[in-house]
């Protein structure tokens, strides 16, 4: 039997213990990790409460990621386990969300909708909809009926 180099037995023994614990991680029998880890519903709850009290201020996600105390990249994960959705999709869908709420019960001018929402140019506004939603703010208010008068405020959203 040919003498074996020196040094070769602990090389063959750190890669015996890498492959099982390879295989030790894929039979999915390591729970502590996840349990520690857990599935961050806790941190997307509270980034829903975060973007509700801040959606119209156009914070990036790194700003609410601080806020958090968490980064930019467990808050992503987090979302994506927990919602399926981006961080960014989900502020997203809450500024559309409340765009489509104010252009249904409020007369105001779609302009002021997109203002109202933290939109400095109104032109933006209405790209930022469409390409969101598939027509323009005039043209959802038009298909949704606006059925309220101008003097009436819909909700506490239609104030200034």
């Amino acid at each position: 039997m040919p003498e074996a180099e020196p040094g070769g037995s602990v090389v063959m023994g750190l890669h015996l213990g890498l492959v099982l614990l390879h295989l030790w991680r894929a039979s999915g029998l390591d729970t502590t990790t996840t349990a520690l880890r857990g599935t961050g519903t806790t941190t997307v709850q509270r980034f829903r409460q975060l973007t509700e009290l801040h959606y119209r201020e156009n914070l990036s996600i790194d700003e609410f990621a601080r806020m958090l105390g968490v980064t930019r990249a467990h808050l992503h994960d987090a979302c994506l386990r927990s919602t399926g959705r981006t961080p960014l999709a989900i502020v997203h869908d809450r500024l559309i969300a409340e765009a489509r709420l104010r252009l249904e019960q409020t007369q105001l001018p779609v302009e002021q909708v997109g203002y109202g929402l933290g939109f400095r140019d109104p032109g933006y506004f209405n790209r930022f909809f469409k390409r969101l939603t598939g027509q323009s703010p005039g043209a959802y208010r038009q298909s949704a009926g606006a059925t309220r008068p101008p003097s009436e405020p819909a909700s506490f959203a239609a104030w200034p």
